[in-house]
């Protein structure tokens, strides 16, 4: 018979591999409980990522001293707000004004969009929030865009389209197929960017500069997610 060999692991030691063991399975637990928590308790729902567009160095359109990047980050927060009541799974990609991109180096916004596109494919469904400005203030009122091919993108841009259809003017009546735009083109779940409104234009600007005004925006986001959502379970 050959010889036995008695690994002899100290107290510590021990100690320290069962500190690893739990706190691989409270991860594990912690990733199943945000991925696999269901309306009913019995239903797979899926995890709502919301993008609000721009932040930190980046204000995006600007129009005057209001800054999107402000509006969308407000917007956004209700909607955390409305998820969290509602018990829907969900992550931002920044609830603060940050920019994700790092450094104000060479590639900034392609670093930015890579850091967002990572958060956005941990979960089912996607929503960037915009506001939009152009030289005609003419134009006005929410456009919904979503990824060309995209069967699914093209449900959830419509629910939501619809449902902001209540509360603001629709510049266009039907979500927009869209290939040039890099987080829609390239992310993994199905993805919606939302333009509330046009801030060059002087009614959307002075509604987007509302309090009220965008708990509505958010409201509506919210009950075109839930409507989404209920045709997939």
């Amino acid at each position: 018979m050959g010889r036995v060999r008695v690994l002899l692991i100290s107290k510590k030691m021990l100690f320290i591999i069962l500190v690893v063991i739990n706190v691989i399975f409270f991860l594990a637990w912690f990733n199943l409980k945000d991925v696999e928590t269901t309306f009913s308790g019995t239903v797979y729902r899926p995890i709502v990522v919301i993008d609000p567009g721009h932040g930190g160095v980046d204000s995006g359109a600007v129009f005057e001293n209001i800054m999107e990047k402000d509006i969308t980050l407000d917007i956004s927060l209700h909607i955390r707000d409305l998820l969290q009541k509602k018990d829907i799974p969900f992550v931002l990609t920044r609830e603060s004004d940050i920019d994700l991109g790092g450094e104000l180096t060479k590639g900034r916004h392609k670093r930015d969009l890579l850091a967002r596109r990572q958060i956005i494919n941990q979960g089912k469904i996607a929503v960037s929030i915009h506001v939009n400005t152009i030289d005609d203030h003419r134009e006005e009122g929410a456009v919904v865009f979503y990824a060309e091919g995209s069967k699914e993108g093209e449900k959830l841009a419509t629910s939501i389209l619809n449902e902001l259809g209540k509360i603001q003017k629709l510049n266009y009546h039907q979500p927009i197929p869209r290939s040039n735009l890099f987080l829609l083109r390239t992310s993994t779940p199905p993805m919606v960017l939302v333009e509330l409104g046009f801030i060059s234009n002087k009614e959307d600007r002075v509604k987007l500069l509302n309090s009220d005004f965008r708990k509505k925006c958010a409201q509506a986001i919210v009950q075109g997610i839930q409507v989404y959502l209920e045709t997939i379970i």
